[in-house]
């Protein structure tokens, strides 16, 4: 198997809707999610070209048997997850019947996704979401209207000045814009905290689009971009009266913790953290 054709399944991965690349495993397997659930994990290195694929039972038994010693079980997967994952070995493999189990692995994952879910995936992908820094003027824009918001909601409870000093764009670098349409509708971005943490920083998305699950897929990115790179642990900072916002983060798997850094002696800040 030559880069080229290794490129070409990737793009065909990637091509599916609301399709994204993670690395939770390290820098292999790259694997690609729905949902945040994954259907795909590519193996490529030291001439080792595998592709490990979701699947049921009756259809993973199906190609085990038709394909032996080319198709198995998911050789790195726990044993209860073995017959529910399909290794494949590249080398052999014919490209049609590929892109078919490739298919049957993503509408696997759909299968088993909330009606919410499912319903919310045509909206989710028609959003375009670009990879950008903190000089991004459609980002400067977003985190404008975040300070405006959160003035507006929380302003004549908390004097809101003394977090300008923590929110300067110029130190971010690592930010994802979300459009719709060729509008930006949504932003957020992480900055280095310590060699295995991150801090999430500036999320917003605009109000006309909120209950849609976007806010949770922009979330779900930007935690794959810093497992990719390496990174452990997300922690942020909110507040106890921004009640959507905490909703969110607990829901997306973030635990309160003790107040970190800078907010340490601000009593209305509530810190969170995550595994990634």
């Amino acid at each position: 198997m030559n880069i080229t054709e290794w490129i070409e399944i990737q793009d065909y991965c990637m091509a599916k809707p609301c399709v994204y690349e993670s690395r939770p495993f390290g820098e292999f397997p790259i694997c690609y999610r729905v949902a945040g659930k994954i259907f795909a994990q590519l193996i490529i290195k030291d001439d080792w070209f595998k592709i490990t694929l979701k699947t049921n039972p009756e259809a993973a038994e199906f190609y085990r048997r038709a394909y032996p010693g080319i198709v198995v079980r998911g050789y790195h997967c726990p044993p209860v997850q073995q017959p529910y994952w399909n290794t494949i070995s590249l080398e052999e493999f014919e490209k049609d019947k590929l892109w078919e189990m490739i298919d049957e692995a993503y509408d696997e994952i759909l299968a088993k996704l909330t009606r919410k879910e499912r319903s919310r995936l045509p909206e989710l992908a028609k959003l375009q979401f670009v990879k950008t820094d903190g000089t991004d003027p459609d980002f400067i824009r977003l985190c404008a209207c975040l300070d405006s918001n959160l003035e507006e909601l929380v302003g004549a409870q908390i004097d809101r000045s003394k977090y300008t000093i923590y929110n300067q764009l110029d130190k971010i670098y690592d930010v994802i814009v979300i459009y719709r349409d060729g509008e930006a509708i949504a932003g957020g971005a992480y900055r280095v905290y310590d060699e295995d943490t991150v801090e999430i920083k500036r999320v917003y998305l605009d109000q006309s689009f909120r209950g849609q699950g976007i806010g949770k897929e922009l979330l779900r990115r930007l935690e794959a971009d810093a497992r990719i790179k390496g990174f452990r642990y997300a922690i942020l900072e909110t507040g106890e009266l921004l009640e959507a916002a905490t909703g969110l983060y607990k829901k997306t798997g973030y635990k309160v913790i003790p107040n970190y850094g800078s907010y340490t002696d601000m009593p209305e800040s509530l810190c969170m953290k995550k595994k990634l």
